[in-house]
């Protein structure tokens, strides 16, 4: 009997290979949801959950896979490249504060961190992606909802509306 108890106790549990779970990829989840994860809660890579959940291992794994496919579809960005570029910058700077103590070093460095804030102000470019899909919205002719749109539609729209604004 204990058997058949714990049987069914395994098939009801969540792993990050229960189909329907997670959300899969860059196609498959929800602007809204891939908003929140880029703000750092992970739980809404999960198809349901509760405001109550706890942020766990399987949703960063989850996040990760997502992320990859965003990366395999639309590559690295020229914003991104730029800042992989400063924080290696920042960190020599940082390294040779350290083995010269020359106080110069340390305005090189705030100016590095400047740079990588003014970067990551709303991705380099001022606006959110709310405020883009208002844009994108006016230039379609009807409505987005970031909850029903997927990720992967908004950029691609990106794309496009950046190559139409040429």
């Amino acid at each position: 009997m204990k058997i058949w108890q714990n049987l069914f106790w395994k098939s009801k549990t969540v792993t990050l290979n229960t189909p329907g779970a997670f959300w899969g990829s860059i196609d498959t989840i929800p602007l809204d949801n891939w908003i929140k994860c880029t703000d750092g809660d992970l739980r809404h890579v999960r198809k349901r959950f509760k405001e109550s959940d706890i942020e766990t291992d399987k949703d960063a794994q989850a996040w990760a896979i997502i992320y990859d496919s965003y990366i395999l579809k639309f590559g690295l960005s020229d914003l991104y490249k730029k800042m992989l570029k400063v924080m290696t910058k920042k960190a020599l700077l940082e390294y040779e504060f350290i083995m010269t103590r020359e106080r110069f070093k340390l305005t090189e460095i705030e100016i590095q961190e400047a740079k990588l804030n003014a970067m990551l102000k709303n991705g380099g470019n001022s606006m959110t992606i709310e405020q883009s899909l208002i844009y994108l919205s006016k230039w379609l002719g009807y409505h987005l909802n970031k909850k029903v749109i997927t990720a992967g539609e908004y950029f691609n729209l990106m794309v496009e509306y950046g190559k139409a604004n040429k």
